[in-house]
């Protein structure tokens, strides 16, 4: 019985993972219905481990049961707080990761920069984007952060709404990218963290206007 509890929890692990990282990538968009037998099938596992992991990504937020399974569309005031606390935990696993982020990882931010530098496809910047922050908070070598910021992640992407940023915007962003890698490799947590906050709240701030939130 031990050992086939333990087979569920690791297949729904890695049917949770699969999901989460659909409805993140916005292969799975709002709105988009995820049918348990279709699921099953197409992970070839047992309905038993996909239901486990679509309740865990309803206690996520992520997905809400509305005469079956939903992904959900987060209403404003949501992307609003979901913001808010972004810039902070992003500020805070920046802090961290400089004085514990390993000089291999400095490496593959680099690269991931001067990817990001020389990428015209948006999509691919908007992924190589992603691994650059998720590298960082991991650095910060907290597991608590982590699942906070993880639990946080929220792509414009995945909006209704078109968000747009402008040539000048992009530079600024790889500037501070830069700013950021270079604040983690001198070890200062207190720069570290301020770009890191400047960094995120300027996406929201674009985000925000965009989808025409109150900031409040």
């Amino acid at each position: 019985m031990a050992t086939q509890r333990s087979t569920q929890t690791i297949a729904a692990d890695a049917v949770h993972e699969h999901l989460r990282n659909a409805i993140l990538s916005a292969e799975y968009r709002p709105n988009h219905r995820l049918v348990e037998q279709e699921l099953s099938t197409q992970l070839k596992v047992s309905r038993t481990p996909v239901r486990e992991a679509l309740l865990r990504l309803k206690q996520e937020g992520l997905v809400v049961q509305q005469k079956g399974w939903v992904v959900r569309d987060h209403a404003p005031h949501e992307i609003v707080e979901l913001l808010e606390a972004r810039v902070e935990l992003e500020a805070a696993a920046a802090r961290l990761a400089a004085g514990r982020i390993s000089p291999e990882t400095l490496a593959t931010l680099l690269e991931l920069i001067e990817r990001m530098e020389h990428t015209e496809a948006r999509v691919e910047v908007n992924q190589l984007n992603d691994e650059f922050h998720s590298l960082i908070t991991r650095s910060a070598g907290n597991h608590v952060l982590a699942d906070a910021a993880r639990s946080t992640m929220i792509n414009y992407w995945n909006f209704n709404a078109p968000v747009v940023f402008t040539e000048k915007d992009i530079r600024t962003v790889n500037e501070e990218h830069r700013a950021l890698h270079a604040a983690l490799a001198a070890g200062d947590g207190e720069a570290a963290g301020v770009i890191a906050r400047t960094h995120i709240q300027r996406t929201a701030d674009i985000i925000t206007r965009a989808l025409r939130l109150d900031p409040r």
